[in-house]
């Protein structure tokens, strides 16, 4: 009995220990930021040009410039013959509003030359029309022109007589001759279409992973374009290929892939999520250096945001996956992103590669029929960043702490690493990594910096496994200096002389903002606890409506801050609305214009939308009434619900057929089949012909119906085929449920896709 007392007594006197002091025990982690020195060398590189207009880029030995600033790009691969023409121009726009500058795509020479000595350029092939909406919509261009591409295409790209060539790839006099011709072909499309001309295309790569042949033969591409008239701003290379690299006359970039659908079951844990910098994808390929990384512009034409799944290797690519390993690049340095796929898409007839599906959906952000998947939101988080913070990382040094994770199945250790500009930067935090579950951890950072210490937060980091983030130190908001934050930047605009931060909480880490309370004159916000400590102000939040921080700056200036949950953040779209940044949050599929949005969704006809700063709306002739939400106006829509008649038959257990509309009803912008199934793989056959295909991995099939409405096409019919004990990286409990109950058509659905467009409007005479 006394024993017990005595631990209820211990008890109780261990409860009245202040937390700090527990704090104290916490692990510190410490990163030195002093004497760093970012060396950059210009005017080395043989790039750049200006156009009629006057407006310039270039690229010194860290980063690309526009106009004579740090410039960050955002590229995204689609290929426009994998998608049909009627439906490019809705899909660039997709791309741009989810943050991408760039878009780059393969020029298969299959495609065009076939047969032999006939070039086809119509169509799905007309690439002049592809670029030119490109540019009408205020993106550049990426050309990747082989002749060898890869891509999955059948023979890499090759025609089948190219493909026989004992000289193929080399510079053997006959394969040149037919090369040329490719390169003439393409110029003919491209011509006046180079940045140089006014046109959209910056940037073009001369063939992809030629790691294996002779630096003298890209030299001769090279020359051969320009004598085609292809004379981009920049030439690249995949950083694996060999070239004459101190002639400077080609970019290198990198390559990296989370998930490898060359590996079995999309490959194991990789050291991507270690902030490593690795130069590109293949593992035998790993700290060979094929140039000199300190003369170029760090950049990626391909990061993986998804992968290819073959008949026989499978595997789920998850958001928050993709998501880390974007975070990684931007931490070790990256200053070009360049996602392959961005897209998805379908092979064309014939053309894929053997082992392959028809299906070219990759998993994407952008799915093979348009669909944006949660990674397209995750992405965004970041795209919103870098275009706003792009300009500033792009000078800043890559700094690693002194004992920096090289073990990716260290789930104890801290990932980390920051990146400086003077006395200002950002922290880079990682607690994912693919194919491993990563444990909560608690700390404290250290950041050694040329005038000062800084340690934060003042009592415990909370970082939730599974989870990123990036916390800025010395930031300046309008005059007011932000010291650190553990809430994430996401964007920032400027509205009536008063500029507006957005923050976005990290998921599950406690929320604290420290200010230098020499450069604050006046701050406030509803819900915050505010504490002077060494003369810093230190905001917490006291309940759960802070979400709003009003500063007036030393200076005179003001700003807010306004703090959006995850949810938020996932669902915060930036546009440019009549000359005026915008911020639009809705959980619906946008499409951003510069007069309006269209908004998207699936079987949901009502929408809803917040938008900062306030602005006034119509849709069609009806002027829309809002209210206010924060500092937001908040919309509400609704378009008539429709019906959907069409008739599902399943006429076998492996096998359906559904009946297609003539017409789209109104209202809607695609009509979606859900097709849930057990079996190995699913196809789909329009008029006797194989469209598409699925392989099953997991998740059911969604198929957009618009590209095959049309009076020619009655139905579309669904097979499933059996399962194979070939197939690898599918979920041993759905291996089981497939083995038991051999191939079946679980459910079909058809899901419609609703759609609305608004206009800006004029301030209505009553509101």
């Amino acid at each position: 009995m006394k024993n017990s007392v005595k631990v209820c007594f211990i008890i109780m006197l261990l409860m009245m220990i202040p937390v700090k002091l527990f704090s104290q025990s916490l692990p510190v982690h410490e990163i030195d930021l002093r004497n760093v020195i970012n060396q950059v060398r210009f005017g080395h590189l043989r790039v750049g040009c200006t156009n009629p207009t006057g407006d310039q880029l270039n690229a010194n030995s860290s980063f690309f410039e526009l106009n004579g600033k740090p410039w960050f790009p955002i590229m995204g691969e689609f290929h426009y013959i994998r998608y049909p023409q009627q439906q490019w121009e809705e899909e660039i726009v997709k791309m741009k509003s989810g943050g991408l500058s760039v878009i780059a795509t393969y020029v298969f020479w299959n495609a065009h030359e076939n047969p032999r000595g006939i070039w086809n350029w119509t169509g799905n092939l007309d690439l002049r029309h592809f670029i030119e909406l490109c540019q009408k919509h205020g993106l550049y261009v990426w050309l990747r022109i082989g002749p060898f591409a890869h891509g999955e295409q059948l023979y890499g790209g090759f025609p089948e007589w190219i493909q026989k060539m004992e000289g193929k790839r080399t510079n053997d006099p006959e394969y040149l001759k037919e090369a040329q011709k490719l390169y003439q072909q393409i110029g003919i499309q491209t011509k006046g279409l180079f940045f140089k001309d006014g046109g959209p295309i910056i940037g073009t790569q001369l063939e992809n992973e030629y790691a294996y042949g002779q630096s003298e033969h890209i030299s001769a591409l090279k020359q051969m374009a320009i004598e085609a008239g292809i004379t981009p701003a920049f030439f690249s290379l995949t950083a694996n290929t060999v070239f004459n690299e101190k002639d400077f006359i080609a970019i290198p970039l990198q390559g990296a892939y989370p998930y490898r659908g060359w590996e079995k079951a999309g490959g194991k844990a990789t050291m991507d999520f270690l902030y490593a910098n690795d130069q590109w994808i293949m593992t035998d390929a790993l700290g060979k250096l094929y140039y000199d990384i300190t003369q170029y512009p760090k950049g990626l034409c391909e990061q993986g945001c998804g992968s290819q799944m073959t008949f026989t290797n499978r595997f789920i690519v998850e958001p928050h996956v993709v998501e880390a390993h974007l975070q990684n690049q931007i931490g070790r340095g990256m200053n070009l992103i360049g996602y392959y796929m961005f897209h998805g898409g379908t092979q064309m007839p014939g053309l894929k590669e053997p082992g392959c599906p028809e299906s070219y959906d990759f998993q994407a952000p952008l799915g093979e029929f348009g669909l944006p998947r949660t990674s397209y939101r995750y992405l965004k988080i970041l795209h919103n960043f870098i275009d706003d913070y792009g300009q500033d990382l792009a000078k800043m040094a890559v700094v690693y702490p002194k004992n920096p994770v090289t073990d990716q199945y260290n789930t104890d250790s801290l990932r980390y690493i920051a990146r400086i500009l003077g006395n200002k930067g950002f922290v880079f935090l990682c607690n994912t990594q693919v194919r491993v579950n990563m444990p909560d951890k608690r700390f404290r950072l250290r950041l050694l910096l040329p005038e000062e210490t800084l340690e934060f937060p003042k009592d415990t980091l909370f970082f939730k496994g599974q989870t990123t983030a990036i916390l800025p130190f010395n930031m300046d908001i309008s005059g007011a200096l932000l010291k650190y934050s553990t809430v994430q930047p996401i964007c920032k605009i400027n509205y009536q002389d008063h500029q507006y931060v957005f923050f976005t909480q990290v998921e599950g880490m406690n929320i604290e903002l420290a200010f230098d309370g020499s450069t604050i004159k006046n701050i406030s916000g509803d819900g915050w606890k505010q504490e002077t400590i060494s003369g810093r102000f230190i905001l917490t939040p006291a309940d759960k409506n802070a979400n709003k921080i009003d500063i007036t700056a030393a200076n005179g200036n003001k700003s807010t801050i306004i703090i959006l949950t995850r949810k938020q953040a996932e669902n915060c779209w930036r546009t440019n609305l009549n000359n005026q940044e915008t911020i639009v949050l809705s959980e619906s599929d946008l499409m951003c214009y510069e007069d309006g949005f269209e908004f998207r969704q699936l079987g949901n006809p009502a929408f809803e939308f917040d938008i900062f700063p306030p602005a006034y709306f119509k849709s069609g002739e009806k002027q829309l009434e809002s209210e206010p939400a924060g500092i937001f106006q908040h919309y509400r829509i609704n378009v008539p619900d429709v019906k959907i008649d069409e008739k599902i038959s399943i006429v076998s257990r492996d096998r359906a057929k559904i009946n297609l509309p003539s017409a789209l009803p109104v209202n809607l912008n695609d009509l979606f089949l859900d097709i849930d199934y057990l079996g190995g793989s699913a196809e789909a056959y329009v008029n006797g012909n194989l469209v598409n295909d699925h392989l099953f991995y997991g998740p059911s099939w969604q198929i957009g119906l618009k590209r095959y409405i049309n009076p020619s096409v009655k139905e579309i019919e669904i097979l499933v085929n059996p399962w194979s004990d070939l197939i690898t990286g599918v979920s041993e409990n759905l291996v089981q449920q497939n083995k038991r109950s051999k191939q079946k058509i679980s459910s079909i659905k058809i899901l419609p896709q609703y759609k609305v467009n608004i206009l800006i409007s004029n301030k209505p005479d009553k509101i």
